[in-house]
């Protein structure tokens, strides 16, 4: 069994104390053993486990929580690597999770956006494009310390669009701003690589060959960890089956345990 000494499983709550992030966190962690875990909020909750370690910060609203992750978490996080991880985000299997991702600086789901030169095209409608910039998603991510100190260290600024998702910090790190963190070194997981690493949602083209067993874990706002195997889906059965892959995906996490609630809100 690989032991993942070297990382911090973290989630960052600026807007509450973060008690809703708890069942991600305890599951991760449970997946991969050695590792650290960190809930980064405005207060502690009261129901947080003694073996998750609790940092504050200030309010955060959505804009400020990209600039936190782009160039405050790096003064959160002792290990080598961070895991990101949210209520929507976390791991399935851990022993998916092999030392081939450590050799990356940043590993997240392949999104529904990539970006060439200044269009940016959504709905997967960038697979048949050549060599897109293709977002990965940040929600549930590998980061190393490299990577969390590099916009700090070499100056690079967020690119203040002021519309969703151009702010977002998984569209800037992995987006707009990859080619110059490349050229400082910066290396990021190739698509056939991320795309078993983690899921947002699946895309035709993308997906084809997708191997669901491989997968280390997932992120998407439609699916939120309540506790233990149980999941909340934020969406009917009839627009679950209207989003990319959603139902097949739903279906494979039924087959691990897991039991869903369907609040349509």
């Amino acid at each position: 069994m690989a032991l993942h000494t070297d990382l911090t499983i973290v989630s960052i709550h600026g807007h509450t104390d973060g008690a809703a992030a708890i069942p991600s966190l305890v599951e991760s962690l449970a997946q991969l053993p050695g590792s650290r875990g960190l809930l980064i909020s405005i207060e502690r909750p009261p129901s947080l486990p003694d073996h998750i370690a609790w940092k504050q910060t200030a309010h955060l609203d959505y804009f400020q929580y990209s600039m936190f992750c782009m160039y405050c978490l790096q003064h959160y996080i002792e290990t080598e690597y961070c895991l990101v991880v949210q209520d929507d985000g976390w791991v399935i299997n851990g022993d998916n999770f092999t030392g081939e991702y450590y050799e990356y600086d940043y590993v997240g789901a392949p999104t529904h956006m990539g970006i060439l030169g200044d269009q940016a095209m959504f709905h997967f409608s960038w697979v048949h494009v050549k060599d897109p910039i293709v977002v990965q998603n940040g929600g549930f991510s590998l980061r190393s310390r490299k990577f969390l100190q590099a916009p700090s260290k070499h100056g690079i600024v967020h690119k203040l669009y002021n519309q969703q998702p151009f702010i977002n910090e998984d569209v800037q790190l992995s987006g707009l701003l990859r080619p110059q963190l490349e050229s400082l070194g910066i290396r990021y997981a190739p698509l056939n690589i991320a795309k078993h690493f983690s899921i947002e949602y699946m895309g035709p083209g993308l997906h084809d060959d997708i191997d669901l067993e491989r997968l280390v874990g997932h992120h998407a706002p439609s699916r939120k960890l309540i506790g233990h195997k149980s999941i909340a889906i934020r969406s009917t059965v009839e627009e679950c089956d209207n989003v990319f892959g959603e139902l097949d995906f739903l279906m494979f996490l039924q087959d691990k345990g897991y039991k869903f609630e369907y609040r349509n809100s």
